[in-house]
């Protein structure tokens, strides 16, 4: 991601809002911008806020709100933010209307962060999805709808070291885009503009994800060098 994601939260308790930002601040290109503590303080700061938010996390018991209300009210006039409801409800009548309304996700207090962070990875999954400039593929919205994919944008790869999601996928577009492609770590480290140890630490690290294959080239002189193609095609070769 080029720019913070702004969240806001919606939640009455202070101590709980406070961790919940701490959660938000611990994955990387997401900044909690907005505490609110009330349905309408939500609706008036939606009216003149000049930067709507990516994401709102919202309780279900606000005292000003009866139940979905504040959720139907977002989703009719500001579609394109994301809703993550954290809540204590689990009354099926009430979780089935806020599911209808179209939230991205559903958390029952208490959480583990972890899960906490598999709401938020969804939430990039779409994001890099639409980002695309070609058409989506059923493996795109398998991905989406069923998290089956071989992007495989789960917890633990949003937290690897020394990867950033919006670079990684940016390696990948280059080689889904062009699939005879083979590249070096100096050839990518151009097309990104990073440095060839930043580019081989990618390209490694999609050989163990098993998205690129690696072919040795030999010279006349000198040890081979590594090219890595995509490896759907290296597999039909």
């Amino acid at each position: 991601m080029t720019s913070l994601q702004h969240v806001w939260i919606v939640e009455d308790d202070f101590r709980v809002a406070k961790i919940h930002a701490d959660y938000v601040h611990a994955i990387k290109g997401f900044s909690v911008t907005e505490n609110l503590r009330t349905g309408q303080e939500t609706i008036d700061k939606l009216k003149i806020t000049s930067h709507l938010p990516a994401i709102i996390l919202t309780d279900l018991y606000i005292p000003d709100v009866e139940g979905s209300s504040l959720i139907a009210h977002i989703r009719h006039l500001y579609p394109s933010i994301k809703i993550i409801v954290i809540s204590a409800a689990t009354e099926i009548k009430l979780t089935r209307e806020v599911i209808d309304l179209g939230i991205l996700d559903y958390l029952i207090k208490p959480f583990e962060q972890q899960r906490f962070q598999q709401a938020f990875n969804k939430y990039l999954q779409e994001l890099y999805l639409f980002q695309k400039s070609t058409n989506v593929t059923q493996n795109d919205l398998d991905a989406l709808f069923y998290h089956e994919s071989t992007t495989k944008l789960e917890p633990e790869d949003t937290f690897v070291k020394g990867i950033d999601l919006h670079t990684l996928q940016a390696v990948k577009s280059i080689f889904e885009e062009s699939k005879t492609q083979e590249l070096t770590a100096s050839q990518l480290s151009e097309l990104i503009g990073s440095s060839r140890s930043t580019a081989r630490r990618y390209l490694e690290y999609l050989v163990s994800e098993q998205f690129l294959q690696t072919k040795l080239l030999y010279g006349s002189v000198g040890r081979p060098e590594r090219k890595y193609v995509y490896r759907e095609t290296y597999e039909q070769n």
